[in-house]
């Protein structure tokens, strides 16, 4: 069995794994946000009193979609366009250059210089984030920097900066440049954030800690965890979109795989037939 048969192999693994796992893991989360009703949190709120008076108290969970407006303990300064935020999710990267040999198809060794792209720091807001609707003053806390959470918000700076050129940022105060090396081009920034008072879009399992609401990751791991900015219809055309990319994808992939692995096999067996000495 040669090596080369791996990349068909692997062609149709991922075009298989494409149709059959991820493309049914998408439509289900289709299904689960077209077939939910939308509550209110007085209605949650109302459901848990419900549940407490018959006993089951904190025990009590809800797969729930709610729709509102982010509210924040206190705003928070994003640490590169210093804007005031109610939640921010931000990155540096160190992007380096260096120089690697190589050899080229004649055999002759030659120089390129190739970029790097390294992440050192990741950032996320650590207050609590909630969410309040028309129908209560009362909000729900959003377990968003939990795992489990997919985030969907959007970006609001991405930008490459030269070395020389980071002194406005005061981020960038205590860094010791030696560190570095002189290799180092600068720094690529980038913010995810959710504006105060930002519309928000939520899918989880509704739970009380204490005498708060909280909304978080289903117990049941088929079921989504969405925290989003996008409305229900946009999340819900994204994923349509999403499965029939899989679908396609899936197909291509495994059609390519067998007609690379066929043309192998057939070319494998002319060499076989060629190298058999006549009688």
């Amino acid at each position: 069995f040669k090596m080369n048969f791996l990349i068909p192999l692997v062609l149709i693994g991922g075009g298989l794994v494409a149709i059959f796992y991820f493309r049914p893991k998408t439509k289900n989360t289709v299904t689960e946000i077209k077939f939910m009703q939308t509550k209110t949190i007085s209605e949650l709120n109302d459901m848990f009193s419900q549940m407490e008076q018959n006993g089951l108290g904190n025990e009590y969970r809800e797969f729930v979609e709610l729709k509102g407006n982010i509210v924040s303990d206190s705003l928070i300064e994003t640490p590169f366009s210093n804007r005031k935020v109610a939640y921010c999710n931000s990155s540096v990267s160190q992007v380096t250059e260096t120089k690697e040999q190589y050899r080229d198809n004649d055999g002759n060794t030659r120089t390129r210089i190739v970029k790097h792209e390294t992440n050192i720091s990741n950032e996320q807001s650590s207050q609590n984030i909630s969410l309040v609707d028309a129908s209560s003053n009362e909000p729900v806390i959003l377990e968003i920097n939990s795992s489990g959470c997919n985030l969907d918000i959007p970006k609001t700076f991405d930008r490459f900066e030269p070395k020389n050129n980071l002194g406005s940022y005061s981020y960038f105060n205590n860094f010791s440049w030696n560190r570095f090396g002189a290799e180092t081009l600068g720094f690529k920034m980038t913010e995810e954030t959710i504006e105060e008072n930002q519309n928000l879009y939520v899918i989880g399992e509704a739970y009380k800690v204490g005498n708060k609401i909280h909304i978080g990751k289903p117990n049941d791991s088929k079921k989504p965890f969405i925290v989003t900015t996008k409305s229900e219809e946009e999340i819900v055309n994204n994923s349509d979109q999403n499965a029939k990319l899989l679908l396609i994808g899936g197909i291509i992939a495994i059609v390519i795989g067998v007609i690379w692995g066929i043309s192998m096999l057939l070319a494998d067996r002319k060499s076989g037939s060629a190298g058999m000495p006549r009688p």
